[in-house]
């Protein structure tokens, strides 16, 4: 294993054990429950922490759930602004989905909720002080299904990885082997010496002086309250506890403040191009917090527990300061809109910009509609825009939402590409689309559907226009064709482009036009036939030939108007990860969506991926950090974990994003400003070769990772680079280009002085830029 892996996985290993998710659903005993007291001395206890299920309980959100508590239109909430300590402000009270402050939180019910969580919340006045008294010492416990399960043990478990089955809470000690072999789709906690040491992921490691708790559905939301330092026990009678108390506080923050000089010790020692002032001066900001922490742990516990948590954020801070920022990456998010006003554009940008994204991946089509006025629409006789936007004002660009989100992107370096929900146009809780209302015989037939009369899927409830249908097929392009044209997008995102892959009783399209047509060409009606008829696969085939045609066209009509023009996939996994190998010729780029949160499950998606596509497509990782609600360290885990071996990655979804991991991100891997190389590749390629330059003269030079006279000799080349990067496309043809990358990959591999991690570094983005340009000549011209 090369140098440079060993620190990429030091550094995410780093970044893992200490990164834990949310305390989303957290629900104690009363006796431990956090309190809310009023001016006239009056309490309450909160029901529990970031739970969008408020429903008759009190929940209290806080930032590290997301900018908005998500919550239905019809609760009751209070925002608090933090004083002092544990003294809050009233800001406002109002119904469901209030922003949470940055530096406060939300007190929320449902609507059906009790008549003392009522009165007590409309009984705060605005401008009114409230004190937040949050328990020091809290247990929680639960029922293990079992211990190191067997299949006989355990049958309901044997079918699945690791014998977990469905709901499932479950121990593992060394005696079941070296690690739980469980799949990403739970939970685990890792305890050694009886400390939580590690949390998330799957297949984890079983330590030899401790075990694994593995959680899935209602035993993943369990383990989810676990954090670092946290004390395990198991007992006899097949109960769980987990203890917080307040050495979890100290320890955590010890660990925090260890973990991170490792980390800046790693970067020193490894050359890399931290900001390592900042870095240092969280550390000694740590250790002072700490101290005082310690001066007040007897006389008040609440504020020693309040610098402890200071003292853990900043030591976080010298983590990220000591992290690698590259310059030629894509940095993108996902979003679908729900800005009222310009004012809540620049919002939502300027966090965005915060973070470090450089590409906004916007939905611009969702539930049947388009975001922007539509003529292609308007034409069809359909709605000319989706009615959340048709009516707002967004200033200068009156109700055109795409069009402001493309100008004041492009003032913070943000691109947009659209996002699109393809042949899905709404939902059964939303009543019939419009689109189906006037073309019935647009609608995709479900085997148990009647064909004309449109029905949404028996698994999902969604509506699906017929990909095979001509008209349906001639009017989608003309969606994205108005796009393209009318809006400066730099690429596609194509999302549900391929029917519902179902069983045979819940199949997909059975449509009066694609019987006949099938029956024209094979001389049977598809709807006759079974999975053991010899002619099944042959339909099967025939409509996924259906779907590659019109990826085909769409690809076409893109290129042709822009060559440059992006276009992307991000297929789930299952079947529609196997199947992106039918668009290796009519897609530009493919986003995998990798559900995981540890660099092993992230990285299988990567690499099972990659094994389907050409070398030319530009490769991004989909990653779910802020869907889940991941916590601001695994978020950049995930970042870090998504961009090994790809050209950076997808965030999903900016709705849930929040205020900590936006600055974590910031702070640490992207704090340096980055060119998308899907979108750019020569100017991606100029950047990265002026950070090498930069790196090799103020580090790798005075550092000694390299001599002087092969140091200057590595400037020269990339100074070489820099011209050829300047110069007009015309000139610079591909086979030069190429000779000028075996050129320089020769002279690197000959230069004795340099250090084997720098020569590393070195070499990947030799290859990167190689990728980039590569795909320029292929994709782009």
């Amino acid at each position: 294993m090369s140098k440079k892996l060993l620190y990429i996985l030091s550094v995410l290993v780093l970044s893992i054990t200490i990164g834990v998710l949310s305390t989303s659903f957290i629900m104690a005993e009363e006796a431990d429950a956090t309190t809310v007291t009023n001016e006239n001395g009056e309490s309450i206890n909160v029901d529990t922490e970031n739970d969008r299920n408020n429903s008759n309980k009190l929940v209290l959100f806080d930032p590290t759930f997301s900018y908005f508590t998500e919550t239905n239109d019809d609760s009751l909430e209070v925002v608090l602004e933090r004083v002092e300590g544990t003294n809050y402000q009233v800001l406002r009270k109002g119904s469901g989905d209030q922003a949470i402050p940055e530096n406060g939180l939300v007190l929320s019910t449902g609507s059906q909720s009790t008549d003392t969580i009522m009165s007590f919340l409309n009984s705060l006045s605005e401008g009114e002080t409230v004190k937040i008294g949050e328990p020091v010492e809290k247990v929680y416990e639960n029922l293990l299904d079992d211990i190191n399960p067997t299949d006989e043990s355990n049958p309901d478990g044997a079918p699945f990885p690791g014998n977990r089955g469905a709901d499932q809470l479950l121990l593992y000690t060394t005696e079941f082997g070296s690690s739980t072999g469980t799949n990403p789709y739970g939970y685990e906690i890792t305890v050694t010496d009886g400390v939580v040491t590690k949390v998330g992921g799957g297949d984890s490691a079983i330590p030899a002086n401790g075990f694994v708790v593995s959680g899935h559905g209602v035993g993943a939301e369990f383990l989810k309250k676990a954090e670092i330092g946290m004390k395990v026990v198991y007992e006899n009678n097949g109960y769980i506890k987990l203890i917080r108390d307040a050495s979890i506080f100290i320890f955590k923050s010890e660990q925090a403040l260890n973990e991170a000089k490792q980390s800046i010790a790693l970067a020193e020692e490894n050359y890399i191009d931290a900001d390592f002032d900042k870095a240092y001066r969280s550390i000694e900001e740590a250790e002072d917090l700490l101290v005082k922490a310690d001066e007040w742990k007897d006389n008040d516990p609440q504020r020693a527990l309040n610098y402890t948590k200071q003292a853990t954020q900043a030591a976080y801070d010298g983590y990220y300061y000591s992290l690698p920022s590259e310059v030629g990456e894509q940095r993108a998010i996902w979003y679908r809109p729900e800005e009222k006003d310009l004012e809540d554009v620049t919002t939502t940008l300027n966090r965005m910009e915060q973070a470090g994204f450089n590409s906004l991946y916007l939905e611009t089509t969702f539930w049947g509609y388009t975001i922007f006025p539509s003529e292609t629409m308007k034409s069809y006789g359909l709605p000319e825009q989706h009615p959340i936007f048709a009516d707002q004002d967004y200033g200068k660009y009156g109700s055109d939402v795409l069009q402001a989100f493309i100008e004041e992107g492009e003032k913070r370096g943000i691109t947009v590409q659209s996002w699109t929900d393809g042949f899905m146009i709404g939902h059964s809780s939303l009543g019939l689309p419009s689109q189906f209302k006037k073309y019935p015989e647009w609608s995709a037939v479900q085997r148990n559907d009647e064909p004309g009369t449109p029905g949404y899927d028996s698994s999902s409830n969604y509506y699906w226009l017929d990909i095979a249908n001509t008209e349906v097929q001639q009017f989608m392009l003309e969606i994205y064709e108005e796009q393209q044209k009318n809006y400066d997008i730099t690429g596609l995102n194509i999302d549900y482009m391929r029917y519902p892959h179902h069983d045979f009783e819940r199949s997909y399209s059975f449509s009066t036009a694609n019987r006949e047509q099938f029956e024209a060409e094979f001389g049977t009606y598809p709807i006759e036939l079974s999975p053991s008829d010899q002619l099944w696969e042959e339909w099967e085939q025939w409509l996924r030939e259906q779907e590659n045609t019109f990826v085909e066209k769409l690809h076409e009509q893109s290129k042709s108007i822009d060559a440059a023009f992006m276009l992307t996939a991000t297929p789930e996994p299952g079947p529609e990860a196997v199947l992106i190998s039918d668009w290796v010729d009519h897609i530009d780029g493919v986003i995998p969506q990798a559900y995981g949160h540890d660099f092993n499950s992230i990285q299988s998606t990567v690499k099972a991926s990659k094994e389907l596509t050409p070398s030319s497509m530009m490769y991004y990782t989909g990653i779910y950090s802020f869907y889940h609600h991941v916590d601001e360290k695994a978020a950049v885990a995930d970042v870090l974990a998504a961009a090994h071996g790809t050209s950076g990655g997808n965030m999903f979804a900016f709705g849930q994003a929040s205020a900590p991991s936006v600055d974590a991100l910031g702070k640490g891997p992207w704090r340096e400003a980055a060119v998308n190389p899907g979108e750019s590749p020569r100017e991606a390629v100029l950047a990265t070769v002026q950070q090498l330059q930069k790196q090799t003269e103020n580090i790798y030079i005075p550092k000694g990772a390299i001599n002087k006279n092969e140091g200057q000799a590595l400037v020269n080349n990339l100074l070489k680079w820099k011209v050829m990067m300047e110069r007009p496309s015309k000139s610079l043809t591909q086979e030069k280009v190429n000779k000028e990358l075996v050129k320089t990959m020769d002279n690197i591999d000959a230069m004795n002085s340099l250090d084997d991690v720098v020569k590393d570094r070195l070499s990947e983005k030799i290859e990167k830029m190689e990728k980039w340009l590569n795909y320029y000549y292929e994709k782009q011209r």
